[in-house]
């Protein structure tokens, strides 16, 4: 029989087998339909029910079977025969036919196999040729099938023969653990040698005499080794990028470019690269890629790969914006082609623990610093998809926030006993000596949990949430009447245009510049109001909008009762003034908010108190000092932030912070006084230290000794509070421990917004162990890059990224009565209640005086008086 693929013969395997691609290297096989990568070698193996490579057929005939043997059996001899003729066997693989070239290439590797394995047990080839092995000079065999290897350096067995030795000395992942103790020079000898026998497997040499059926060591030809770079390897576990610390493990790369002798650029032309990764069981069937295969690769097409992945797997949109992805689509482009994916059982395995691990290395940095500064417990209550009230155990401290613990608090959010035995637990896991203060809700249930665990841990606080109190000063601020009635017509224009896609469109195609009306903040009352924000800031596009040919020519949505209403609101002028009457009113609240959850590396509690203090002074302002106006805003503030301007710790921090301290406005009511010598007598458990920090407060307030100095003094506003107690200090020890205890922490328990499908798989019922600590092991990573990434954004001020692309069940929980309309509404609407189409109808002129009356202009007094700001309206008329 000829050999198989010489010219003008067919081989046997194509008549079980239908060739699926042009160069017939993906066969399906006739009876069990598999498609068999490898070309028609492997599906012979397939048909054979040959072990090792391809899976068998369990519906091929019996006789198909044994035909199949006896070809591969044949086929196995000729090869053998023609190797004993190097040059024959080479000049008869180079005449086989352009149809099985892929074939013969499996053919030849297997031969390489074969050999390998009898030129170790019978010394046929290797030994015949002088070669032997470089991985024996640095271990020493404990059997007699060199099956078990000892390493000299670190004593350690590895079983699975030389080369299983060799990947142990060369760091290799994946199959075997590796050498810490071996030399720098070993290391560097192993891996090229590994790079150069898997390279020579598999790739076929055309200026090479032998082609690919004989060995060569590396000393034969240096000038080719020279050649070579062993960046084609992946890195170890330990040479990963660490998103925030700036490694990027170039220290051993650059002891493996100093032993080439060309540069990267130089040998990039001419090197093949390897698959750097794959799983053991596929380890014999790496591929070479050669740059000389490159395609050209348009920017569109890898966009158009990055969209089906995301929309593939259900990935939100405004994953593009992270860091990690950014980084991730960096560093492919540095590597290359040939760059292969780890499956998922490692992303979910090794690698998910090497994460773990890297965030716990963060974790004793931070506890590091909790011996001066403390820690602050944060509890973010939140409720995810299912109705369910979810609790998020956060550690707060000035290095960083990191996540601890997550509990399903839907059973025990009424409770306060239980809430307490919950926060008195992570009390105890975090230490009572490190703990400064828990922060949660301000609830009627947390409050008394917060005041059980001040009863029992005597030398901590209970702080109610700042950003939470400030929400629900919006939320009282939203119930005032015109306010109201300012929100509710606002809410109209952007349900009705939301629920017109027509309309979206047109709005964001041809006025907005694909700008989004909604724009969703940390809670949902501050949310409707940076809407609002938003509608003031594109009035003018709104009013193009209904001015449009578009619009003025839709059939249905211009004529309806509705579209009218619309129309005529964006098109009124007192409209626009109540939006901006309402806005100036609240902005100054909106601001604290921005300070407390947006304030960079800036922590808040120092300024919390001073925060609301000047927001109150500005409400009063932009209303002219008059009473009548600006007094409901105050009612509202001082009855829902009363526990934190009389809390101990808040006024405290306001104290001990020098860029209020030294100001003449300082405002040193009694209750400050009070606030800081509880701190002192809670905060600092020693009652001789307590003493001495009370005798040195009037250093401190009078700037003497070092708080005196000129660099002191140049640096009140300049340093952040704790570190410029920190550094000037220094001669009121036992004061500055407690001050800087005091102002090394935040007021807010918000950490981030967390992703529903993540804390789904947590709450999913998971039966066993395993799959329990899986998913712990899940949200752990995940909460904590998330929060890692956003310190990272404040600490580089990313002013200018892009707005997020608006997330639906974000949107649904912060602005629902800005998409929905409201039950109350479409009642009205059924019924037709005169007093609601009174108020959607009335004049400008009526509006206009319903307006300043209920603003407190009962006099009838022009607007001037009304609004200051009304001279800068003057464009609405």
């Amino acid at each position: 029989m000829a050999p198989p693929g010489s010219i003008g013969v067919v081989d046997p395997g194509w008549e079980h087998g239908v060739a699926q691609d042009q160069r017939k290297k993906k066969v399906k096989c006739n009876y069990c339909g598999k498609i068999v990568s490898g070309g028609i070698y492997r599906l012979k193996q397939h048909l054979a029910r040959v072990s090792g490579e391809v899976t068998y057929c369990d519906k091929s005939p019996e006789e198909v079977c044994m035909r199949m043997k006896e070809n591969l059996v044949r086929s196995t001899k000729k090869l053998r025969q023609s190797e004993d003729n190097s040059g024959q066997s080479c000049s008869s693989f180079h005449q086989s036919n352009n149809d099985d070239e892929a074939d013969e290439e499996e053919r030849r590797c297997w031969s390489i196999r074969s050999k390998g394995k009898l030129g170790l047990s019978d010394g046929s080839l290797l030994r015949s040729s002088g070669y032997i092995d470089p991985g024996w000079e640095h271990g020493i065999a404990q059997d007699e099938r060199k099956k078990k290897v000892k390493c000299n350096y670190c004593n350690k067995i590895v079983s699975g023969g030389i080369n299983r030795f060799k990947q142990h000395l060369a760091r290799i992942p994946g199959e075997v653990a590796p050498c810490k103790t071996a030399p720098e020079e070993v290391y560097v000898k192993i891996k090229e040698n590994m790079k150069w026998h898997r390279a020579g497997k598999r790739q076929n040499r055309p200026d090479d005499e032998m082609g690919a059926l004989t060995f060569r060591t590396v000393s034969q030809d240096p000038d080719q080794e020279e050649d070579r770079e062993d960046h084609d390897f992946y890195p170890t576990s330990q040479d990963r990028l660490m998103l925030g610390n700036g490694r990027f493990s170039k220290d051993k790369r650059k002891s493996f470019d100093s032993t080439n002798m060309r540069s990267v650029s130089e040998a990039k032309t001419k090197r093949a690269r390897m698959i750097p990764f794959q799983s053991p069981s596929s380890s014999k069937q790496r591929k070479l890629y050669s740059s000389c295969s490159n395609r050209v690769v348009s920017r569109k097409d890898v966009t158009s790969s990055i969209s089906k992945f995301l929309h593939h797997v259900g990935v939100p949109t405004e994953a593009a914006n992270s860091l990690y992805f950014q980084k991730m689509i960096e560093l492919i482009g540095m590597y290359g082609e040939g760059f292969v994916v780890p499956s998922s059982q490692l992303f979910s395995g090794r690698l998910l623990q090497e994460e773990m691990s890297t965030i716990k290395s963060y974790l004793r940095e931070y506890r590091s610093s909790w011996v001066v500064t403390g820690c602050s417990i944060m509890a973010d209550t939140w409720t995810n998809t299912e109705g369910k009230k979810m609790i998020s155990f956060l550690v707060s401290c000035p290095r960083g926030v990191y996540f601890h613990s997550s509990i399903d608090a839907t059973d025990i959010v009424e409770d306060a006993l239980s809430l307490f035995k919950c926060l008195d637990k992570l009390v105890d896991d975090i230490g009572e000596e490190n703990v400064v203060q828990v922060i949660t809700q301000n609830t009627a249930i947390f409050r008394s949990a917060g005041k059980l665990l001040e009863e029992k841990r005597k030398n901590l606080y209970w702080t109610p949430c700042a950003i939470h109190c400030t929400e629900l000063v919006l939320e009282d601020f939203s119930k005032l009447e015109f306010v109201s009635e300012c929100l509710e017509k606002a809410q109209r224009i952007t349900r009705f245009i939301y629920n017109q896609t027509w309309l979206l469109n047109l709005m964001k195609n041809e006025f907005t510049q694909g700008l989004d009306l909604l724009r969703p903040a940390v809670m949902r009352h501050a949310s409707g109001f940076t809407t609002l924000q938003s509608l003031m800031d594109h009035k003018a596009s709104l009013r193009g909008l209904f001015q449009s040919d578009g619009w003025i020519l839709s059939q249905t949505a211009a004529k309806s009762e509705e579209g009218r209403e619309v129309e005529k609101m964006v098109l009124s002028a007192v409209f626009w003034k109540k939006v901006q009457y309402v806005l100036k009113s609240v902005d100054p609240v909106m601001q604290v908010i921005h300070m407390i959850n947006d304030g960079g590396d800036r922590l808040s509690m120092p300024y919390a108190y001073g925060y609301m203090c000047c927001a109150k002074m500005a409400i009063k302002s932009i209303h002219s000092d008059d009473a009548r106006k600006y007094g409901p805003f105050w009612r509202v503030i001082e009855y829902r932030w009363n526990p934190l301007f009389h809390h101990p710790l808040y006024v405290a921090a306001y104290f001990f912070n020098p860029a209020y301290k030294y100001r003449p406005d300082f405002m040193a009511q009694s209750e400050v006084v009070r606030g800081v010598n509880e701190c002192i007598v809670r905060l600092e458990p020693d009652n001789t230290r307590r003493i001495t920090a009370l005798m040195q407060i009037p250093d401190y307030t009078c700037a003497k000794a070092d708080f005196g100095t000129d660099i002191a003094i140049g640096t009140r506003t300049e340093l952040d509070p704790s570190a410029w107690w920190q550094q000037h200090g220094i001669s009121c020890l036992e004061l500055q421990r407690v001050a800087v205890r005091i102002l090394s922490h935040t007021c807010s328990s918000v950490g981030c917004e967390p992703k529903w499908s993540v804390y789904d798989q947590v709450n999913s019922q998971c039966q066993s162990q395993f799959g329990k600590k899986s998913t712990k092991d899940l949200t752990y990573v995940h909460y904590n890059l998330r929060l890692r990434e956003k310190q990272l954004k404040q600490r580089l001020h990313y002013e200018d990224e892009p707005p997020p692309t608006l997330n639906h069940a974000l949107l649904d929980r912060l602005l629902p009565d800005w998409l929905v309309t409201s039950e109350k509404e479409e009642e009205e609407a059924l019924h037709g209640e005169d007093r609601a189409e009174k108020e959607d109808h009335e004049d400008d002129e009526e509006e206009e005086e319903k307006f300043y009356m209920e603003s407190g202009n009962v006099d009838g007094e022009g607007e001037d008086n009304l609004d200051p700001y009304d001279d800068d309206l003057s464009d609405d008329d």
